[in-house]
Formats: C-alpha cells, structure tokens, sequence
C-alpha cells in the first residue's frame, strides 16, 4: 500500500491518495485505488511533491464515503509498504474518525529490510537517500521500468518490485552482485557512500567529505 497525504501529521493532515493491491493465497490479484477531496487546500510542497492539485481533488469522494471501502478491501490482509508506520498511522487516523476497526502494528516493512540487508547503502544519483524507495530502484536496476515519480500507484508497483528483490538477496538468489562498500560504507570512516558517474565509470565517494576521500571505482 501507500498514501499520499496533506502532511505529516496523521491527526491533523489527511490522506488524499491510496493504492493498494492485494495478492491472495491462490495467486489472485486485486487492487483499489482512490482519490479523496481532504476539504482543506493543498500546501505548495505538497502539490509539487505529489504533482496532485486541488482542482484533481474537487470532485473526489469524502474520506467517510470511501474509508468503509478501504477497511474492507484490508480485511485480515498483511499490510506491506515502504516506512510502514507512515502509512498505518494515517490509514488508523481515518479509521478512528469513522469508527472503523484500526489495523495492527504488524506487517512488512520493506525500509526496514532494506536498513537490515544494507546497512549504509550508497546513494545513486536521483535516489535521493540511503534507504528511500527511489534509491532501491536505482540500486535494483529497475529505474529503465519505473520513473521515479512520487504518486501512490507508481510507487506500490516500484515496491512490488523492490520487495521481490530483497526477498531474493535474503534468500541468495539475488542476480546481482555488489562490492562491500557499496552496502556497509567507507571502508575507512564508515560512513555511506555516493556514487557517482566519472569518466564513464561508477565511482564511490565518502559521504563524509572533505575529511574523508576516499573513492572507489566499481
């Protein structure tokens, strides 16, 4: 699942976008999806975050109308996200004000797998962070797939992707291999690493710069 919202407070802010999908037991594959007029206007950061306006928003439903819907399609479901907990408290926030059962804290979180399996992974350029989900995307390859675009339903399908891939490295089958400091730092100060495009070759710098200069070629 994932959500975009007005904000980072999930009792004061709203969500204003939701995609989920859902794989059952028998390989079946649903999905829902939705827009929801928060009933207040978009801040700037959030429209250029999210490239939604207000005026998508007008005529979406309500978050009454559509929060039964979203609390059903969950059901006893397995929530899976990147940053997890984000989502949860937004989606428990909706769910108290229209007195719908809340979900539990449990789930999978692909973040924390990611922070598990790569403790300081290296920042691609456009990744933006260590752990986000767009630098996973550069460090899975799958940026020819996906553009990196911050809108819920780009995003779940990123992350399908990105959690098949974690399940893959976790289980050895991983296709892919990566030098040591490209996951766990600098060899010399441990800081995380960037890497960077020098002369046609991939090139790791030390975060920690200038006291750190170390770089790698990969």
């Amino acid at each position: 699942m994932d959500v975009e919202t007005t904000g980072l407070d999930p009792e004061r802010d709203r969500i204003i976008e939701i995609f989920m999908l859902a794989l059952s037991k028998s390989g079946e594959v649903a999905q829902y999806e939705t827009l929801i007029n928060p009933e207040r206007p978009l801040l700037p950061e959030i429209v250029e975050l999210t490239g939604l306006t207000d005026a998508d928003l007008k005529d979406a439903p309500l978050e009454a109308a559509v929060a039964p819907e979203i609390r059903e399609f969950i059901g006893l479901g397995t929530p899976v996200a990147h940053n997890l907990s984000f989502d949860l408290r937004f989606v428990n926030a909706m769910f108290r004000r229209n007195n719908l059962l809340e979900l539990g804290e449990g789930g999978l979180d692909t973040l924390a797998i990611s922070r598990a399996l790569f403790p300081k992974l290296a920042i691609y350029p456009g990744g933006g962070g260590s752990h986000r989900l767009s630098n996973l995307m550069y460090h899975f390859r799958l940026d020819g797939a996906y553009a990196n675009a911050h809108r819920a339903r780009e995003d779940v399908l990123l992350l399908v992707e990105v959690f098949r891939h974690l399940q893959d490295y976790a289980a050895g089958r991983g296709s892919l291999s990566y030098p040591e400091p490209l996951i766990y730092g600098c060899p010399t100060c441990g800081s995380v690493m960037y890497v960077n495009r020098e002369d046609g070759r991939d090139v790791l710098v030390c975060k920690n710069q200038p006291s750190c200069q170390v770089k790698l070629v990969v």
